[in-house]
């Protein structure tokens, strides 16, 4: 029986290495029977592992090896890889990387070392300015410096620290998990998810930086350090700006004076991350690319879509124009009011952050795959399964690539949310009736 059960366990992790790197490293993105074939086989043989876990040091060798594994290629599903190494050839030579569109580099023909026409066809946002904060940047250049004209060095020395960042994610969800009295091999479900292994060192996604920053602010909070829980969630807004969501919660959810500690720290932090490179051209291009982000950028939208239907039925036209900014504040407001509830019916602060955070999902224009990587860390650790289900069903996003475009049809993305939002509803309402941990 035992040899029987080992058969099982070596079957099932063989399928999930090759579902996992034939998706990061064999199959382009256009292929989407084959991707999806991949990806869902992974997917299943990664429930399999985690309804049956092996040890704490077997996941994480697990864990490890399919990441090193990725190192082998560049990015498949992606290519944001070539902007962050565009952004890293800049800071190398001196340049600001928020000063001048990478159209207008080229159109000029100034390329400065390390930048070539070869790495500028490659990119996916020519005429539009770098959206990517300071440590971002920082990465980029580390990357850049070390890899020379090798991109594939240069990706990896970036995917050397999303690896450690997904290790420390793992030890720190055990951590939180014992401190809400959990089991801790539910830290596995996050680790060994096919999403955040793909978009994560796979696609070199910051996202799981921005986890693992969270996780460790989350934990020091719990510890009552403000101040280094603050510079943690400050990290995490200097890598990503989204998490400034949480910051509403933060400053309501504690007695005052700590929660305004934890705040000013985060934002003391974010601000001298920006010193460095701030001056007009950063400021114009940041306004700008936030601006374009919500009147331009749509992709994987749930209640926006519905809406941007609703407009062109009224006026004829494309509407995000309005709608997006539009929703951005109502997004903004129920964030505020999402904090104030929470302190009033002392939700734990990872509810608060977990339902910031599905509002501004289901709120955005856009939602790429990624995106909900740090939803996945907090379903794990409020109970909520909907951000599982939705790492897997999110990924028929990826259906939608051909080979000169993007077109998906409408019916992937009702399936999608039509289950994650149902598997949602259910879970809120057997938690509000007391039949759900």
């Amino acid at each position: 029986m035992r040899q029987q059960n080992n058969t099982a366990l070596y079957s099932g992790i063989f399928v999930f290495f090759a579902g996992i790197t034939a998706a990061g490293m064999l199959i382009p993105r256009h292929h989407s029977l084959s991707l999806g074939l991949a990806y869902f086989s992974a997917f299943f043989v990664y429930f399999w592992l985690c309804q049956f876990p092996p040890s704490k040091w077997s996941v994480l060798t697990i864990g490890v090896a399919v990441r090193l594994l990725l190192f082998l290629t560049l990015p498949m599903l992606s290519d944001d890889i070539y902007r962050f190494i565009w952004d890293g050839k800049l800071l190398q030579n001196g340049l600001s990387p928020f000063a001048q569109l990478p159209s207008t580099i080229a159109g000029e023909g100034n390329f400065a070392n390390g930048l070539n026409d070869e790495l500028y066809q490659n990119l996916n946002s020519k005429d539009y300015f770098t959206i990517y904060p300071p440590l971002n940047q920082l990465i980029f250049w580390l990357g850049a410096s070390i890899g020379g004209e090798s991109w594939l060095t240069s990706a990896n020395i970036i995917r050397v620290f999303l690896l450690v960042a997904d290790v420390g994610s793992f030890f720190l969800l055990r951590k939180l998990l014992l401190h809400w009295k959990k089991d801790e091999a539910l830290a596995n479900w996050y680790f060994l998810n096919p999403l955040v292994i793909l978009e994560g060192v796979g696609n070199l996604h910051f996202e799981v930086l921005v986890t693992a920053f969270l996780l460790l602010g989350l934990y020091l909070y719990h510890k009552q350090k403000s101040f280094p829980s603050g510079f943690s969630f400050g990290l995490a807004i200097a890598t990503k700006l989204l998490p400034l969501i949480y910051l509403p919660a933060l400053l309501l959810r504690k007695p005052f004076k700590s929660g305004l500690i934890t705040v000013t720290s985060a934002v003391v932090l974010v601000a001298a991350s920006f010193v460095p490179l701030i001056d007009e051209a950063l400021l114009h291009s940041m306004t700008t690319s936030i601006g374009l982000y919500f009147q331009k950028f749509e992709f994987n939208a749930s209640i926006y879509f519905l809406l941007r239907e609703v407009g062109y039925w009224m006026t004829g036209y494309n509407v995000i124009g309005t709608l997006g900014p539009a929703l951005s504040v109502i997004t903004f407001l129920l964030i505020i009011g999402l904090a104030i509830i929470g302190r009033i019916k002392k939700w734990p602060i990872e509810r608060i952050m977990l339902v910031s955070l599905t509002v501004y999902l289901l709120l955005a224009t856009t939602v790429h795959p990624w995106y909900i990587i740090p939803l996945i860390s907090l379903g794990i650790l409020t109970g909520y399964r909907f951000p599982l289900i939705w790492s897997l069903l999110i990924f028929v996003t990826y259906f939608g690539y051909n080979q000169t475009g993007f077109e998906l049809s409408a019916g992937w993305l009702v399936v999608e949310y039509t289950v994650v939002l149902s598997v949602l509803i259910i879970e809120l309402f057997k938690k509000n009736h007391g039949t759900s941990s």
